[in-house]
């Protein structure tokens, strides 16, 4: 019992030291499979931050994917997104324009009552300035999901995303929880909550609720 009480002591003293910052992502998906290999994606989303009181960044992304079989396929997206940020010029957040590459390699497979699936992302992203674009930081990404498919219309999932730093280190783990419902072949709605968990230092701890709206063309 004293080594939970302090175990508890030392959580909330943490918290109590750390800024919390709680987040929404809202936005719609949606697919065109083109035949049984070839499908185009698009994803639009609006991001609030500062305990939903402003909205952080606004997101557009399209990409086109490759199924090779039932296990496996590869992907190509390109992201562009206007996020607020800190002007120095302007003494003021106004949103500047990033741009995103990415490409993902994609693995599942059923384990008895489960769904395991793995996907391995390289993105690297650019910000617009005076002189052209300039490349801020590249990741390998490595995320790990385990769902349970079911007879109801509700799909439950876990999983864990790790960033890697290209030439640095790992620096954040994002651990995610959501919820699937489908409404039909066509529509179905996600609910997601994570936790962004920073391996280097800081001050904020970040919580992000998700909701999207999925539709299949």
């Amino acid at each position: 019992m004293k080594k939970i009480l302090l175990l508890l002591l030392l959580i909330s003293g943490k918290m109590l030291g750390q800024e919390t910052d709680i987040r929404s992502w809202t936005g719609v998906s949606l697919e065109k499979k083109l035949n049984k290999h070839i499908s185009l994606n698009a994803n639009l989303q609006v991001r609030t931050t500062d305990n939903f009181t402003a909205v952080g960044s606004y997101v557009g992304e399209f990409g086109l994917g490759y199924k090779i079989n039932k296990h496996w396929e590869v992907s190509a997206y390109y992201r562009f997104s206007k996020r607020q940020k800190w002007d120095k010029s302007e003494d003021a957040y106004i949103y500047k324009p990033f741009h995103r590459f990415y490409a993902n390699i994609d693995y599942d497979r059923k384990i008895s009552i489960f769904k395991l699936s793995y996907r391995l992302r390289y993105q690297d992203q650019f910000k617009d300035t005076d002189t052209g674009l300039e490349e801020t930081k590249s990741y390998l990404r490595n995320k790990i999901e385990l769902a349970y498919p079911n007879k109801t219309r509700f799909t439950p999932s876990i999983s864990a995303d790790f960033f890697y730093k290209i030439g640095e280190d790992f620096d954040q783990i994002r651990y995610k929880a959501g919820v699937d419902y489908t409404i039909n072949k066509r529509n179905s709605v996600g609910l997601t909550f994570f936790r962004d968990y920073a391996l280097v230092p800081t001050d904020l701890d970040v919580y992000t609720i998700g909701l999207t709206y999925k539709l299949k063309l």
